[in-house]
């Protein structure tokens, strides 16, 4: 770009300020390339001071520049030296430490690079005057936007970590809330079951393949009280030993499916869906412990942890060959079958298939 506004710059040096490194720091600049470099010992103090003045603008020879030539060659100068001040100084205001950056433009002394005439004559007081306002002006407005963009970058930035950090802390909130719920889910159903063992004065306790099936239930408290119970009957009717009964995974049934077609259909009805409810049960209760094991819940892991294990391959053919009775079920029992909904793409995909289709 400096390039374009000036033809004929052969370079440029620039000292700035780094927050980040808390010193001053030197670009050398030509139009192949740019170098960053530190400030060199014998020159700090030079640099420093003339970061110091306020002067915004200023020409200068390439003699009297410090760091190119380690010392001033000159002392004494009168107006017929002012041709070879073509170097041009813009110092504009640092935000970092309160002083000025500076620029230096090697430019050429002659007027014709800028178009305004074809004779090859120099750059007088007033030319470089303009050239010097124009520049300062250009270069303090191209400053002031960059600034700008780079503040609102690390606004976007800082709002997109924040909200990562956000959406972290909720995720570590839902599965504390869930951890938590399961517990309550647990101590609630230890209680009852005491209730149940005094009412019936014999000892009903959960084997540790029920307890973690109990984890798992996301429906209420007052079905979970009936679940109990039957639970608890099934696994006395079961057991041959009276003093303590122990209630097996095999003994919860956490849903208990009830088809709301009218009595003359309902054998038929019972006998269309009947395979479907057991699938729907069975990968339901699988998805149940990835979700407690804080596992993924896909075709794989779901194969795995159906007892007994099958193949994801057939979970998929299985879905296929029922998913009419699959979508039928699981619009007619909101409450049923929530995992599934809730984290796994094959049922969740026939719900979007189907409500696709409705719209169209």
């Amino acid at each position: 770009m400096a390039k374009k506004v000036l033809p004929t710059l052969q370079k440029a040096s620039v000292f700035y300020y780094n927050p980040n490194e808390r010193k001053v720091l030197k670009i050398n600049w030509n139009p192949e390339d740019h170098v960053h470099e530190s400030v060199t010992p014998s020159i700090k103090v030079s640099i420093q001071k003339s970061r110091k003045d306020k002067t915004p603008t200023g020409w200068t020879n390439v003699d009297d520049l410090i760091f190119e030539t380690s010392q001033r060659k000159r002392k004494q100068y009168d107006l017929a030296d002012e041709i070879d001040n073509t170097v041009l100084v813009l110092k504009f205001l640092s935000p970092h430490d309160g002083n000025y950056d500076l620029i230096y433009l090697y430019l050429d002394g002659s007027l014709s690079q800028f178009k305004m005439t074809s004779r090859s004559e120099t750059l007088s007081t007033s030319n470089k005057d303009i050239l010097a306002k124009t520049l300062h002006q250009s270069l303090g407005y191209l400053l002031v936007q960059e600034r700008e963009n780079q503040a609102i970058l690390k606004n976007i930035v800082d709002t997109k970590s924040q909200e990562r950090e956000e959406r972290k802390k909720l995720m570590q909130d839902l599965a504390t809330i869930k951890k938590n719920y399961a517990k309550s889910i647990l101590n609630y159903s230890l209680h009852h079951l005491d209730i149940i063992s005094k009412t019936f004065h014999m000892k009903f306790k959960l084997s540790e393949d029920a307890s973690e099936k109990l984890l798992t239930y996301v429906g209420d408290f007052e079905s979970l009280e009936d679940i109990l119970k039957k639970a608890a009957s099934a696994a006395y009717n079961l057991s041959f030993e009276r003093s303590q009964i122990v209630i097996d995974a095999g003994h919860l049934i956490l849903y208990d499916y009830k088809p709301k077609e009218k009595a003359p259909s309902k054998e038929r009805l019972e006998s269309k869906y009947t395979k479907t409810v057991v699938y729907l049960d069975r990968y339901e209760e699988a998805a149940q412990r990835l979700l407690l094991q804080d596992k993924s819940i896909n075709g794989k892991n779901v194969a795995n942890y159906c007892e007994p294990s099958i193949s994801a391959a057939a979970i998929t053919i299985n879905i296929r060959s029922h998913k009419e009775n699959m979508i039928a079920l699981l619009e007619r029992h909101p409450e049923r079958w929530t995992v599934l909904k809730e984290h796994f793409r094959p049922i969740q995909n026939i719900l979007k298939d189907q409500h696709l289709f409705k719209i169209a």
